[in-house]
């Protein structure tokens, strides 16, 4: 479907650096922007890496506000989304990630704009919920928003539950993924396991390194391990880790967006979250036809279905992840029907293109305009 008029949409975000959320959004502007809408995007910090991705027909707008104090940042910010709001009152605005939501909804409520008003929960809010300021604040933004998107079931649940949102206002459009039918499940002597993670604490890569510390005599000698993502703070503690458990010569550290060339090399794909809210990492695996292991939280287990089309286990378990491990090296029959089960599973439900096409459908009935 090709629109002859142009649409308008504003989006709010912290930056465009490397991440699922920042990944998924690209995808979505880009395709709105071939379809001829007209985008603004915001970012309130620097662009990010991923900017220079995006369609040459998308107009940034990077507040880049640089001072010592904290508030004196988060009010200069207020102000200058105040300025435009005032300025372009009924375009239709989407906020994702916490920080946009709550200075964007701060801004737009002191504007008294007249636009509609979107914001995108893509992940469980499981830091903001222990903090009394941003709860609070949360649930009253909650109030005064037209609608939020969210990626999980599990999302959905928990704003319903913890932050007494209305069922009715909340929309669930899963991420997507491209898969392209030329991938084959890879049967050789390597071993090689991805994790696609940015380097916080809660991706519990320290999990996974103990894990293989139990079975590393037990594996191949060629056995390697890609550690994908950027890092938030970790990375030396996570070295240290390594050090110690003799696997350092083992990793393979990358920050790239370009994943194809190590994916089709790989013969495993590994997430150990604490929490996650519905993770891209998990539908690129599939995507490239590799048997999947995940612990069993959040949005994973709208994805994974256990001994069907992959592996859940306990998280915070090295032990059982360690035998999740072994059990897919030593049955490579099984790890096949998992992979083929995961490449048919992205197929069936997890399409990008779908979920590019759902996010126009949902912006025709909310309406781009007042």
């Amino acid at each position: 479907m090709i629109l002859k008029n142009k649409k308008k949409i504003r989006i709010i975000i912290g930056s465009l650096n490397v991440g699922g959320t920042e990944k998924q959004l690209l995808k979505i502007i880009n395709y709105l922007a071939k379809k001829n809408w007209e985008i603004e995007l915001i970012t309130l910090k620097e662009k990010g890496i991923l900017a220079k991705y995006l369609n040459k027909k998308i107009k940034v707008n990077n507040l880049n506000i640089k001072v010592s104090f904290k508030f004196v940042r988060l009010f200069k910010i207020i102000f200058k989304l105040l300025k435009i709001f005032k300025k372009n009152p009924y375009t239709l605005t989407h906020f994702f990630l916490p920080q946009a939501y709550i200075l964007g909804m701060a801004s737009s409520i002191i504007a008294n704009t007249k636009c509609k008003l979107i914001m995108s929960r893509r992940s469980l809010n499981f830091y903001q919920n222990k903090i009394f300021f941003y709860r609070t604040i949360e649930k009253f933004l909650h109030q005064k928003i037209n609608k939020i998107l969210v990626n999980s079931e599990a999302i959905k649940k928990q704003l319903i539950n913890q932050e007494g949102v209305s069922k009715n206002k909340i929309k669930i459009i899963y991420n997507g993924v491209e898969a392209k039918n030329n991938k084959k499940f890879k049967k050789n002597n390597n071993f090689n396991i991805v994790i696609i993670a940015n380097l916080i604490p809660y991706k519990n890569h320290h999990i996974l390194f103990n894990s293989l510390n139990l079975i590393k005599e037990k594996l191949p000698k060629n056995w390697k391990i890609y550690c994908i993502g950027r890092d938030d703070g970790i990375k030396k503690n996570l070295i240290k880790l390594s050090k110690k458990k003799g696997i350092f010569n083992k990793i393979i550290w990358i920050e790239t967006l370009k994943l194809e060339n190590i994916l089709s090399n790989c013969n495993l794909g590994i997430l150990c979250s604490k929490e996650e809210g519905f993770p891209n990492a998990i539908l690129e695996y599939f995507a490239f036809k590799l048997p999947v292991i995940t612990t069993d939280v959040g949005g994973c287990k709208e994805i994974v279905k256990n001994k069907k089309n992959g592996l859940l286990v306990s998280k915070n378990d090295s032990l059982e992840l360690s035998k999740a491990i072994l059990y897919l090296y030593k049955n490579k029959n099984k790890a096949k029907k998992f992979a083929n089960e995961g490449f048919r599973t992205v197929k069936n439900k997890f399409l990008a293109i779908r979920r590019r096409i759902a996010f126009i459908r949902f912006f025709f009935c909310i309406g781009w305009y007042y």
